[in-house]
């Protein structure tokens, strides 16, 4: 059944390589978002094994046993919690690792798996690029479809989702460094840009620290933000989206025409 409004959070958290410290954070946050009744709960990207350029010396010693128990704990905890997550996290591959994102529905199962298809700066020396686009899921009463990070600067990725019927697009990402600060109102803009151009929700999470870029930002289908927690803090942002305000104007707009489509009309 198609809600009319939804309650979601955004998991601003920190991280760090140690998988236990990761865990006991994103149960804290699970906990917080249980209390505060949210349906939809965002993580940063890697936040369950933490970034690796960030906090790893090489993949070399990713654990895929490791990574798997902790992945079913999380799985455990949206269950009991009856909460649907968005976990950012890496995952083994035949010969690698993805940087992903996975939906995990209220009843522990994933609905979804997202791997990076632009990677940035370092994170080819750890991961493999995604070979597939994202897909789109039902889940809480709409349809959401997840990016990671750097796929942010490219709208076809927001336009695939939105032609796919998506109400509420997805960006986990760790977007960190002291010399990067000037990145804050180029991707703010990108933010509500990917909203306005497809009249959808963005939800934008990013990691805690002292050297975050930007902070962790919800913008609504006009573009605006309506929601932004403190830059580099710890917080569960919280926000209710009104679904009613999803809208096709520009996409029913579009001169294709004249410009060559990408996806379905």
């Amino acid at each position: 059944m198609r809600r009319e409004t939804l309650a979601v959070g955004l998991a601003q958290m920190p991280q760090t390589a140690d998988l236990g410290r990761n865990l006991r954070e994103i149960a804290r946050f699970v906990e917080a978002a249980r209390r505060a009744r949210v349906a939809l709960l965002v993580f940063p990207e890697c936040a369950l094994t933490g970034y690796a350029p960030a906090f790893h010396k090489s993949s070399a010693g990713f654990d895929p046993d490791a990574v798997e128990a902790a992945l079913e704990e999380v799985r455990g905890l949206a269950r009991k919690s009856r909460l649907t997550v968005v976990l950012g996290t890496h995952l083994p591959l035949d010969r690698g690792w993805s940087n992903s994102a996975l939906l995990i529905g209220p009843d522990g199962r994933i609905a979804a798996r997202y791997d990076k298809a632009h990677l940035y700066g370092l994170d080819a020396e750890y991961y493999l690029a995604g070979r597939a686009p994202p897909a789109v899921k039902a889940a809480c009463g709409t349809t959401v479809g997840m990016q990671i990070c750097y796929d942010l600067r490219f709208p076809e990725v927001s336009r695939w989702l939105a032609l796919r019927r998506a109400e509420v697009i997805i960006v986990i990402s760790y977007l960190f460094g002291r010399k990067q600060m000037w990145k804050r109102p180029i991707i703010e803009a990108h933010i509500r840009s990917r909203a306005a151009e497809n009249g959808r929700f963005v939800l934008f999470a990013n990691a805690a620290g002292p050297q975050q870029n930007v902070p962790s930002t919800i913008a609504d289908p006009r573009g605006w933000i309506t929601a932004q927690a403190r830059r580099s803090v710890r917080q569960l942002l919280l926000a209710r989206l009104d679904l009613s305000c999803v809208q096709d104007d520009i996409l029913r707009s579009r001169r294709t025409d004249l410009f060559e489509a990408e996806g379905p009309q």
